[in-house]
Parts: structure tokens; sequence; C-alpha cells
């Protein structure tokens, strides 16, 4: 291992007890199976090959820009129906003022794993509210349910995208997402639009960044992105990781599912990988 670049090589079961892979490019290498006792990985490169990476954050942004084009139009016909004359108008667009201020604020209040478990509940409330309303009006529109349901099915997609651009591309990544949800919203053509597109496209920043640094409230966030870009990552399933050292090394992007991590240092800059936290749960 005496070059500095190592890139999806396969070392699948291979022995490397004690090897040394420090400051390695181990992008997409995959160790499925191997004894990395006591192996160096300090400032290693693990993750997924640039050009899958760049492939995902594709994705990313492209969902990002339908989220911005949705949020968008969904804060424009929020004032529109605000400002009509049928009670029933006002009902539906208060509602949508009600689910993107309720499912962003818990999201960064409490968290994206308890937003998830509440969403649901206040779904089925708005959609009642909006049953209700048009069935008193004796005009009821199936279009109003799924204009709600895309609304907050893209709120979320808009979450997890920024995650996936955090992962992938870092600080580049997560506000290349920013940018484009923000002209997604500006491409409704109305600046209540482009506001909304910049006050969703902050709190993916903000949320994205808690996440990957390990919080808690976001657990299952993380453990999505992860889940999302794992298959192309560094390879450690069912790996030999005793006594390994990751320090300076960000093990975020990497699998390492049924790997044994004991007495493996990990850098304390960086939160530990998704699949050592199920580990220990389970030990």
């Amino acid at each position: 291992m005496s070059d500095d670049r190592t890139v999806a090589q396969s070392f699948r079961g291979g022995q490397f007890e004690g090897a040394d892979f420090s400051g390695k490019d181990l992008r997409g290498t995959d160790f499925t199976g191997a004894n990395l006792r006591s192996a160096d990985f300090t400032n290693a490169k693990i993750g997924v090959p640039a050009r899958v990476g760049a492939a995902l954050l594709g994705v990313a942004i492209l969902v990002a820009v339908a989220c911005g084009v949705t949020i968008g139009w969904a804060v424009s016909e929020m004032r529109t129906r605000l400002t009509a004359d049928e009670w029933d108008q006002v009902a539906e667009g208060g509602s949508i003022g009600i689910t993107i201020l309720v499912l962003l604020g818990l999201i960064i209040w409490k968290g994206f794993d308890l937003a998830l478990k509440v969403v649901a509940i206040v779904y089925l409330v708005l959609v009642a509210v909006n049953v209700i309303a048009n069935l008193l009006a004796d005009d009821f529109e199936w279009l109003v349910l799924v204009r709600g349901t895309a609304l907050v099915v893209f709120l979320m997609l808009a979450i997890v995208a920024g995650m996936l651009g955090r992962i992938v591309g870092g600080v580049f990544g997560i506000w290349s997402v920013v940018l484009v949800a923000v002209l997604g919203g500006l491409a409704t053509g109305q600046s209540n639009g482009g506001i909304a597109g910049v006050v969703v496209a902050v709190s993916l920043a903000l949320i994205s960044k808690r996440a990957v640094r390990g919080d808690q409230r976001d657990r299952t966030l993380r453990r999505i992105g992860h889940r999302l870009i794992r298959a192309w990552g560094t390879q450690f399933v069912d790996a030999d990781l005793t006594g390994a050292d990751f320090t300076g090394t960000d093990p975020i992007r990497c699998d390492a599912r049924g790997a044994t991590f004991d007495d493996v240092t990990w850098d304390p800059d960086y939160p530990v990988p998704v699949d050592a936290e199920v580990a220990d749960a389970a030990s």
C-alpha cells in the first residue's frame, strides 16, 4: 500500500491486521469480511467515488428543484386563498401555511424523528378540515387532497435531499441544494415563492448540518441519508475493525453492517458511523 490512492479496489476477506492505510484514498474500496484489526486509517478518505458522488448530488439537486417549485407554488396559493371571499378557500389557504410552519418548526425545534411521528396526525387533521370545508360548500375537490399530499411529501423530500447533498458533497453539496431550492421557489414567478424557498433552503442547511454531526433528534434522517449512499461507499461489511484507528477520518460514508467495532478509535470531530451506533445499541 505504498501509493496514496487506492480507488474502488476489492480486498474482500483480506488479511490486513496492523496495515497502514493512513492518508489513502479508499473511496469505493471493498473490505467486506476483511481482518482489519489494529489497522491505521488516520486521515484516510472514506466514502463514494467522485463520479458516483457527483451523480448522487445531481439527484439531490433535481429533487431540490422540484421541492422548491412545489413549496413556492404552495405559498403563492396560500396567499391567494387567504384573501378569497369564500371561507372554504380561506381554510385551504390556512391549512397550507399551517402545514409548512408545523413541519419546519417541529424539525428545527424537536428534530426529524419527532416530526415523522407527528406529521401523519397533523396531515390527517388538515385533510379532515379540507374535506369538511368542501363538503359544506357542496363542492368537494379531490384535487385539494392531492395538493396537500404533494406538499407534505415534497417538504420531507427536501429535507432528505439536503441531507444527501451534505453527506455526498459536504458544504458545497448542501449549498448547491440550497441554491437550487431557492431558484425553484423563484421559478413560480411570485416573490412569496422565492421567500418561501429561502426559508426552506436555510432550514435544510441547518437541519442537515445537525444530523451529520450526530444529533440524536435527527437520527432517522441521518440513517436515511446513510442508507441512500452506503451501497457505493467504502465497504466494511462483516469486517473485523477491532482496535482500528480512524483519527482524522470521517466514517459516515461507509457501509459497516455486521462489523466488529471493539476498541476502535474514532475522531471526536466526526460522528461515529451509523452501523456502529446500531451495534452499540444492540449490545
